[in-house]
Protein backbone atom coordinates (compact mmCIF):
# COMPACT_ATOMS: atom_id res chain seq x y z
CA UNK A 1 0.00 0.00 0.00
CA UNK A 2 1.45 3.28 -1.36
CA UNK A 3 2.09 5.50 1.69
CA UNK A 4 1.51 8.62 0.04
CA UNK A 5 -1.96 7.75 -1.11
CA UNK A 6 -3.13 5.95 2.61
CA UNK A 7 -3.18 7.09 5.69
CA UNK A 8 -2.49 4.67 8.71
CA UNK A 9 -5.75 3.05 8.85
CA UNK A 10 -5.96 2.67 5.01
CA UNK A 11 -8.33 5.76 3.83
CA UNK A 12 -7.42 7.69 1.41
CA UNK A 13 -5.59 11.23 2.34
CA UNK A 14 -7.03 14.51 1.31
CA UNK A 15 -4.19 15.00 -0.56
CA UNK A 16 -4.65 11.99 -2.71
CA UNK A 17 -8.32 12.88 -3.52
CA UNK A 18 -7.42 16.27 -4.11
CA UNK A 19 -4.74 14.76 -6.89
CA UNK A 20 -8.16 13.01 -8.14
CA UNK A 21 -9.94 16.05 -7.54
CA UNK A 22 -7.29 18.34 -9.80
CA UNK A 23 -5.90 15.54 -12.52
CA UNK A 24 -5.01 15.73 -15.94
CA UNK A 25 -3.44 13.37 -17.81
CA UNK A 26 -4.55 10.18 -20.48
CA UNK A 27 -8.20 8.82 -19.67
CA UNK A 28 -6.03 5.68 -19.10
CA UNK A 29 -3.98 7.80 -16.59
CA UNK A 30 -6.40 8.82 -14.68
CA UNK A 31 -8.49 5.02 -14.20
CA UNK A 32 -4.85 3.81 -13.22
CA UNK A 33 -5.12 6.71 -10.68
CA UNK A 34 -8.97 6.27 -9.74
CA UNK A 35 -7.84 2.24 -9.13
CA UNK A 36 -5.02 2.67 -7.04
CA UNK A 37 -7.49 4.67 -4.53
CA UNK A 38 -9.79 1.55 -4.60
CA UNK A 39 -8.19 -0.22 -1.33
CA UNK A 40 -10.43 -3.02 0.29
CA UNK A 41 -12.32 -2.22 -2.54
CA UNK A 42 -12.51 -4.17 -6.18
CA UNK A 43 -12.08 -2.09 -9.96
CA UNK A 44 -11.29 -4.28 -13.51
CA UNK A 45 -10.85 -2.51 -16.61
CA UNK A 46 -12.35 -5.17 -19.43
CA UNK A 47 -12.13 -4.73 -23.52
CA UNK A 48 -15.32 -5.38 -25.11
CA UNK A 49 -17.37 -4.68 -28.56
CA UNK A 50 -20.09 -2.66 -29.12
CA UNK A 51 -23.06 -3.55 -31.22
CA UNK A 52 -21.26 -2.51 -34.24
CA UNK A 53 -17.82 -4.25 -32.81
CA UNK A 54 -16.10 -1.22 -32.16
CA UNK A 55 -13.51 -1.57 -29.72
CA UNK A 56 -14.43 -0.12 -26.23
CA UNK A 57 -12.58 -0.32 -22.55
CA UNK A 58 -14.91 -0.59 -19.39
CA UNK A 59 -13.88 0.53 -15.88
CA UNK A 60 -15.82 -0.99 -13.02
CA UNK A 61 -15.94 -0.02 -9.29
CA UNK A 62 -16.90 -2.20 -6.57
CA UNK A 63 -16.62 0.03 -2.92
CA UNK A 64 -18.01 -3.10 -0.98
CA UNK A 65 -19.91 -0.64 1.13
CA UNK A 66 -15.97 0.13 2.92
CA UNK A 67 -16.22 4.45 3.18
CA UNK A 68 -12.72 4.84 2.06
CA UNK A 69 -14.25 3.71 -1.24
CA UNK A 70 -17.20 5.54 -1.14
CA UNK A 71 -15.13 8.57 -0.66
CA UNK A 72 -13.05 7.84 -3.78
CA UNK A 73 -16.77 7.79 -5.44
CA UNK A 74 -17.53 10.87 -3.56
CA UNK A 75 -14.82 12.66 -5.31
CA UNK A 76 -15.16 11.65 -8.50
CA UNK A 77 -18.54 12.17 -9.32
CA UNK A 78 -17.48 16.21 -9.07
CA UNK A 79 -15.31 15.36 -12.06
CA UNK A 80 -15.06 15.61 -15.85
CA UNK A 81 -14.28 12.00 -15.97
CA UNK A 82 -17.74 11.26 -14.23
CA UNK A 83 -19.59 13.71 -16.58
CA UNK A 84 -18.34 12.24 -19.14
CA UNK A 85 -17.49 8.42 -18.98
CA UNK A 86 -20.18 7.23 -16.56
CA UNK A 87 -22.12 5.10 -17.48
CA UNK A 88 -24.42 3.36 -14.70
CA UNK A 89 -24.15 2.98 -10.51
CA UNK A 90 -26.17 0.62 -8.95
CA UNK A 91 -26.95 0.39 -4.68
CA UNK A 92 -24.39 -1.57 -2.62
CA UNK A 93 -21.74 0.49 -5.07
CA UNK A 94 -21.11 -0.27 -7.86
CA UNK A 95 -20.21 1.76 -10.40
CA UNK A 96 -19.80 1.61 -14.47
CA UNK A 97 -17.78 3.99 -16.62
CA UNK A 98 -17.08 2.99 -20.49
CA UNK A 99 -14.68 4.59 -23.14
CA UNK A 100 -13.54 4.45 -26.73
CA UNK A 101 -10.49 3.25 -27.86
CA UNK A 102 -9.74 7.08 -28.73
CA UNK A 103 -11.65 8.10 -25.76
CA UNK A 104 -9.06 5.64 -23.59
CA UNK A 105 -6.14 7.75 -25.03
CA UNK A 106 -7.45 10.79 -24.85
CA UNK A 107 -5.39 14.13 -22.57
CA UNK A 108 -7.49 16.20 -21.11
CA UNK A 109 -8.64 18.00 -17.80
CA UNK A 110 -10.33 15.15 -15.74
CA UNK A 111 -10.39 17.17 -12.56
CA UNK A 112 -13.67 19.04 -10.88
CA UNK A 113 -15.99 20.72 -13.05
CA UNK A 114 -15.80 24.75 -11.64
CA UNK A 115 -17.83 27.74 -12.71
Amino acid sequence: MDAELYDGDGYPTDDALARLEAFRGTTEEMTDYIRSLMHNGGSKVEDYLDEWDREHKRLTLITCGWSGCESVIASLQGTMFHYVFWESSFRGGLYTYTFSRKQWEMESQWGKVTA
